[in-house]
């Protein structure tokens, strides 16, 4: 049963009532009525070789700069427990770093990582669910439990810990004093974790103490829903311009929820599509549908993806793999269309664009740089994967 207080404290702040949520439906009654003023161009394409060991859709990717204000893009390979990094200008190799696996500077499973310099980088270890500080030369130098140094074997940690799995699109995010890291509750939470549940960590840099934030939208996820799969409860997450804010982009949802850091209440704005509809969960009576029934109704559904702004721009761009028309149990879901909607700096909404599919584009190791919006593209002839490519898009008058 949804709790009132939630209920109350998700309307505070309401810009306006963007979807009608009604019977485990979320519909967008702003279907049809929204002016494009703006699309996405592609204007460039950059490409990496790849060496023998490496294919292209890496875990993770993240560009920085070094101390001689050079950019680096630099992205993990799982295969040989190492970053690689590149000249984001030539697109040349520099070096790699490795990482033992076992032994005192061991990191058994990295799935994402924020490189601050190169004597201060931050991995996430999924199989201990730690965050760990080392240094280009392989080394160790600390482990910060991000589930309360309770045992990552026993599994009754997700039930008080987020689930993490980090994306380039939705990136460890470092802030003045602290790394902000998003994660997720994988499958239908209850309501009895609904109220207590936080999905975003923060992680004192000086210290070391982690705190946990910002819990989902009784109103999106309450009992009158059911998403029992990690694709519909991940959560995708930016920081705000001001530094103080994290703007949030539930999959479900047409709003995008942006929170202060040291508050719980969200105000809401539209951040929606102008060809989405209804969004509609699961039948509540199928709490584990089959992998067939999963596939159609994935396939069948406009989900929303990653946010990001573009303080070069001063837009936002947030993605969303829109639903397939005449879906059935042999429909792919990777046929899935990919688009991306640019909004202005205060949420309202400027145009979207189709770019391709879920085949073409691998959105989830999307970032700005400068040049727009990086997005990695599939080349379909590239057998032999040689290389990783992006595709870089800017937004234009029409």
């Amino acid at each position: 049963m949804i709790k009132n207080k939630l209920i109350i404290l998700s309307l505070i702040g309401l810009s306006f009532i963007s979807c009608n949520l009604k019977n485990g439906k979320i519909e967008n009654i702003r279907k049809g009525e929204l002016n494009p003023t703006v699309e996405l161009i592609k204007v460039e394409e950059k490409k990496f070789i790849l060496d023998s060991n490496t294919a292209p859709q890496p875990q993770y990717t993240q560009l920085y700069q070094d101390s001689s204000y050079k950019r680096k893009f630099t992205f993990l390979n799982t295969y040989t427990n190492s970053i690689y990094i590149y000249d984001y200008e030539t697109a040349e190799y520099i070096r790699e770093i490795s990482y033992d696996k076992e032994g005192p500077n061991g990191i058994q499973r990295p799935m994402g990582y924020l490189i601050k310099n190169l004597d201060s980088i931050y991995i996430f270890d999924q199989l201990t669910n730690s965050l760990i500080l080392s240094n280009d030369d392989g080394k160790v130098k600390n482990k910060i439990s991000l589930i309360g140094d309770k045992d990552p074997k026993n599994t009754e940690w997700s039930l008080s810990y987020p689930q993490y799995y980090p994306l380039t699109v939705a990136p460890l995010i470092e802030t003045t004093q602290e790394l902000l890291f998003t994660g997720m509750y994988a499958w239908a939470i209850p309501d009895s974790l609904l109220e207590k549940f936080h999905f975003t960590s923060r992680i004192d840099l000086s210290s070391s103490k982690v705190s946990f934030g910002h819990g989902y939208p009784a109103t999106l996820y309450g009992s009158e829903f059911n998403w029992d799969d990690p694709i519909y409860t991940a959560v995708y997450s930016d920081l705000h311009p001001d530094g103080n804010k994290l703007i949030y982009s539930f999959p479900v949802s047409h709003d995008l929820y942006l929170a202060n850091l040291d508050s719980s209440l969200y105000k809401t704005f539209y951040g929606g599509s102008n060809f989405a509809g209804t969004i509609s969960s699961l039948e509540e009576k199928k709490s584990s549908p089959s992998h067939a029934e999963m596939g159609v109704h994935i396939a069948g559904t406009d989900l929303y993806g990653g946010i990001k702004y573009d303080k070069y721009r001063k837009v936002y761009y947030r993605f969303l793999r829109n639903a397939m028309s005449d879906v059935s149990k042999d429909s792919n879901w990777k046929e899935k269309p990919l688009s991306v909607i640019i909004m202005d700096k205060d949420f309202n909404y400027l145009g979207e664009t189709n770019i391709g599919t879920l085949k073409n584009y691998n959105w989830e190791n999307s970032f700005v740089s400068k040049e727009g919006l990086n997005i990695e593209y599939l080349h379909e002839n590239d057998i032999n994967e040689v290389y990783l490519s992006l595709h870089i898009f800017v937004p234009e008058e029409i």
